[in-house]
């Protein structure tokens, strides 16, 4: 199975697409999106879609993804992480995990400042996996078409803090004061 396969499934399952932005592709259409996807990351050299694949037999759940937000209605200059994985593979740690490395790799080898999150109002198992992440709420909008959006964030202090609280180590909240938010 090539990645275009595997992406087109994902991409035509309503109950995967459920609380993803756009909806559930006809079969033909998937296929033709999930092929541009491929394209397109495969001209990139920095951002896009990895396959979240298991290590012990090759099955692919889903994917990560670090990219432009799209500007439905909050900031448009950020770079978001996003994810989605079969429903097979929900409820199971892998979007926490894959998610998690996918931040290191923003942080530690792309040296961004801060990641984003945009998921859909009531999506909570999303919103769990951000939580743990490591990932503060800021805002709710709506898009234009009319969905109710939540905004998240962290910047790499935050991740050190999740990390240090991941494993057991006591952590100091944020200061408040001058330059701190």
């Amino acid at each position: 199975m090539d990645d275009a396969d595997w992406l087109a499934d994902l991409l035509a399952d309503p109950e995967v697409n459920r609380f993803l932005l756009d909806d559930a592709l006809p079969a033909e259409e998937a296929r033709q999106t999930a092929e541009a996807i491929v394209s397109l990351d495969l001209m990139k050299s920095h951002f896009g879609h990895w396959a979240i694949q298991d290590k012990s037999t090759g099955a692919i759940h889903g994917w990560t993804e670090l990219s432009k937000l799209r500007p439905w209605a909050g900031p448009s200059d950020e770079i978001a992480l996003s994810y989605v994985l079969r429903r097979a593979s929900w409820g199971q740690g892998i979007a926490t995990e894959a998610a998690q490395r996918l931040l290191r790799c923003a942080f530690e080898v792309q040296r961004l400042d801060r990641v984003m999150a945009v998921i859909m109002a009531g999506n909570r198992p999303s919103e769990r996996v951000l939580e743990k992440l490591g990932m503060h709420f800021i805002e709710a909008a709506r898009s234009a078409d009319g969905k109710d959006l939540r905004y998240f964030r962290i910047d790499a202090r935050g991740l050190a803090r999740a990390d240090d609280a991941a494993r057991g180590v006591p952590v100091a909240p944020p200061r408040k004061g001058p330059n701190r938010r």
